[in-house]
């Protein structure tokens, strides 16, 4: 894309992070625009379906498939639609008939108390990772965050196995939306049959910690929320009220705790 200096001069070219509309469908009826960064639609749309509720379970999910273009008959890049199991619902908890824009995630579509009692209990890690995997943990994270790297325009969110004794980075999703990351990391694990997540594992992202991500975490089983952000105070109520270790503020040798369940 091109550019100019605010204070004047040549016309130079930038690389930009790309926004582009999906259109979702549910038995071919709209269900929802979401405004994402192309790329894994099938783990991006799984992951919002398992966070609105619609699907719980592998089974539950029959087919992700894009809609032919009506001009030319090919399989179209923004338009795509879902088949559910046979008796499952054919509308999410909360109404999304409208676009779902790049900074919003659930938006506040369950509260605190309602979350608890859908939230799997996490799997309890051996151990809590300290300050240095940690580190290393959002090192390998950025040096995997590429379209970050040629743009400084887009999230990025990575899971993290804390099974392993060192830990070890599984997966990473960047995107314009910082939910849509998180959506596409843990849609891969529930079409991979993982979600709730059965080992522990640390959800990292780039971003302020808020409560859709707090949801999203708990709803997926994941043990630890990370983020090189601060938390809000109902991201902080949520992860305490899920049993969700929430660690905010990371940076080269240090971080805070927020949230942990009890001893």
């Amino acid at each position: 894309m091109e550019r100019r200096p605010l204070a004047g001069g040549p016309v130079e070219t930038d690389a930009v992070a790309v926004e582009e509309p999906l259109e979702l469908r549910l038995r071919g009826r709209p269900l929802a625009v979401l405004l994402r960064t192309p790329g894994r639609e099938r783990d991006l749309i799984a992951g919002f379906l398992v966070a609105e509720g619609l699907v719980e379970a592998r089974e539950d999910l029959l087919a992700v498939e894009p809609c032919p273009d009506p001009a030319t008959g090919r399989p179209s890049p923004h338009v795509w639609n879902v088949a559910l199991a046979e008796g499952l619902a054919a509308r999410p908890r909360a109404e999304r008939l409208f676009p779902v824009s790049s900074g919003c995630g659930l938006c506040g579509a369950r509260t605190v108390e309602t979350l608890a009692l859908e939230a799997p209990a996490p799997p309890r890690p051996a151990r809590r990772p300290g300050p240095d995997e940690l580190g290393r943990a959002f090192a390998a994270l950025r040096e995997r965050q590429r379209l970050f790297a040629a743009t400084a325009g887009c999230h990025g969110a990575g899971l993290w196995d804390l099974a392993r004794p060192a830990g070890e980075l599984l997966d990473v999703a960047e995107d314009v939306g910082r939910h849509n990351a998180v959506d596409v990391v843990l849609g891969a694990r529930f079409l991979a049959g993982d979600h709730p997540l059965t080992r522990p594992h640390a959800l990292l992202v780039s971003g302020r910690l808020s409560f859709e991500l707090v949801q999203k975490a708990a709803l997926g089983g994941v043990a630890l929320l990370a983020g090189v952000g601060m938390p809000s105070s109902l991201a902080i109520g949520a992860a305490r009220a899920c049993g969700v270790t929430l660690v905010g503020w990371v940076r080269d040798g240090g971080g805070w705790v927020y949230a942990e369940p009890a001893a």
